[in-house]
């Protein structure tokens, strides 16, 4: 009857939790159909003829047009321009992105983060642990515009049809995207009027408040795990308990085995009337010779003082009248 209702508690609480489970990974699932279905479209974009820069760090690029290259250096922490030659490339121009050398902040060293050429134009991201910039260069490394912003950007990408530069970076609560209008070219971009969103990374919190709204499943998840848990360990210990207490007491029943055969080896050792008697005597001599003999007469003499009124003990006691 117990093993029975052992049986079915397990099984309930089995349903249960797999049924939690199963909510889960189907909000999982949907998350991921509707991230693949953004990706369809962006491929089909691009194969139908349009434009996609994907919002990724890039170390290098060439302008299609005159073949020159911008590289972003990351030992010496520059941004160099190549131009072609005829058996290859020339390093035409580097330009220093911040001081490395001998500094101690390495904190606040703006480093390359990414590189392009757009419309005749390098553009390069750099960045330190607190803010960023983005600098537009001509092929000659003169710079035409500068933008600095708060926040750490990792990469940027250039809609052509939009005319919109878009800088992304993390934060601490999630990431920001910085939209920056470039209808007039890239050598008057402007600045003051581009947009900023933030995103904010929701919490664990509250995404299961999302898909759990009452916290039914969290609990019944919660409940499941701890008696699943304790059901186990009732069985383990139902199932091995008398086999460990049986393998204890065998080893201790060996063990007293081997003690006995051991305390049954040792011989007592008997001690007889005479060998008591010999270190009773061996004792008695010793103490007896540890003393040199000596004289046992006394001789007592007689020493006679005179008589003397201060040191007479009569004249000191008080005599007092009837």
């Amino acid at each position: 009857m117990k093993v029975n209702i052992i049986k079915t508690v397990v099984l309930f609480l089995s349903l249960v939790f797999s049924l939690s489970i199963s909510a889960q990974k189907k909000a999982t699932i949907e998350t991921m159909q509707q991230e693949i279905d953004s990706l369809k479209s962006q491929i089909a974009n691009v194969n139908a003829g349009g434009t996609y820069d994907p919002l990724v760090p890039q170390t290098y690029a060439v302008d299609s047009k005159t073949q020159t290259v911008a590289v972003i250096n990351h030992n010496e922490n520059t941004v160099e321009i190549l131009v072609p030659i005829k058996d290859g490339f020339k390093k035409e121009i580097v330009l220093l992105v911040d001081i490395v050398a001998g500094r101690h902040d390495e904190y606040a060293i703006f480093r390359p983060k990414s590189i392009a050429v757009y419309e005749s134009h390098i553009v390069y991201l750099a960045s330190n642990r607190d803010s960023s910039f983005v600098r537009v260069l001509n092929f000659k490394g003169e710079l035409n515009q500068e933008y600095r912003f708060n926040g750490a950007a990792t990469a940027f990408s250039y809609i052509p049809d939009t005319k919109q530069l878009y800088i992304a970076g993390d934060n601490v609560n999630g990431y920001n995207i910085f939209a920056i209008d470039v209808k007039q070219g890239f050598e008057h971009i402007d600045i003051a009027n581009s947009p900023l969103f933030n995103y904010v990374k929701a919490k664990k919190g509250d995404e299961i408040a999302i898909h759990d709204k009452y916290g039914v499943g969290l609990t019944l998840i919660a409940v499941s795990t701890v008696f699943l848990s304790l059901i186990v360990i009732f069985l383990v210990l139902l199932v091995f308990g008398g086999s460990i207490v049986k393998f204890q007491n065998r080893k201790a029943n060996k063990q007293d085995a081997k003690d006995a055969k051991q305390e049954a080896k040792k011989t007592p050792t008997v001690i007889s009337g005479e060998e008591f008697a010999a270190i009773a005597a061996a004792i008695y001599m010793y103490n007896d010779q540890l003393h040199d003999d000596e004289n046992a007469i006394l001789t007592i003499n007689k020493v006679s003082k005179t008589y003397s009124p201060w040191s007479s003990k009569l004249h000191n006691m008080n005599v007092y009248r009837r």
